[in-house]
């Protein structure tokens, strides 16, 4: 073999060798670069998302918390619409008293229990429901009962505002029953406001009746 054959393998071994090693340090160079673009589209798509995640979280405890609002003052209201009974419960009698004497009507006083918004006690929009064990009826006309501011302090209009005493007037019991209230019998009220709490009342009449009972 001559010399000149014998060098030429040489150059081009070192030649080959040269061109690996530079595309080998390209291509590391070319990775990083990938990497790094791949790394900053995660990043971006994670602050995306938790910000998505923390806007709803903020949504939801925002209209939690208006609702939490909206019940409280709803039970508020509720709460400062409650009547109460001020003294007794009256039953009148018009006719024939004592042992056989019948109710003819029934008196009573309210005022507002927690001294809140006034309560419309216009007969219609207040309904009264008697009961005793014969019969129950609903009372819900001018000309079934009345209400009527009875205290020095207030108006006259069928609010029943801070400091007005009531009296509530259940009319001609005797047209309104099929069965008289007579001696010795239990009866209830429920009064019903437009809003508020219901107002329960029961009591027993005497076994003899005078003109004018107080049921304490």
């Amino acid at each position: 073999m001559s010399p000149s054959t014998a060098m030429i393998p040489v150059r081009i071994s070192n030649n080959i060798k040269q061109m690996s090693f530079s595309s080998i340090g390209k291509s590391w160079s070319d990775q990083r670069g990938i990497t790094g673009l791949e790394t900053a589209i995660v990043l971006i798509a994670f602050v995306v998302v938790s910000s998505v995640f923390a806007f709803a979280a903020l949504s939801t405890g925002l209209f939690s918390s208006d609702k939490a609002k909206e019940t409280h003052a709803a039970g508020l209201a509720e709460a400062r619409g409650t009547l109460e009974l001020k003294g007794s419960v009256v039953v009148k009698v018009s006719g024939t008293t004592g042992a056989s004497g019948v109710v003819t009507s029934i008196e009573f006083q309210l005022s507002n229990a927690a001294a809140g918004g006034a309560i419309d006690m216009t007969p219609g929009n207040t309904v009264i429901k008697y009961s005793d064990k014969s019969q129950s009826v609903n009372m819900n006309a001018s000309t079934e009962f009345s209400a009527v501011n009875v205290a020095a302090f207030g108006d006259s209009d069928s609010l029943l505002e801070v400091g007005e005493i009531f009296q509530i007037t259940l009319l001609d019991m005797t047209s309104q029953l099929a069965t008289d209230l007579g001696t010795n019998k239990y009866f209830t009220i429920e009064v019903v406001p437009p809003r508020g709490a219901v107002l329960f009342i029961g009591r027993r009449t005497p076994v003899s009746l005078e003109v004018s009972n107080g049921l304490d």
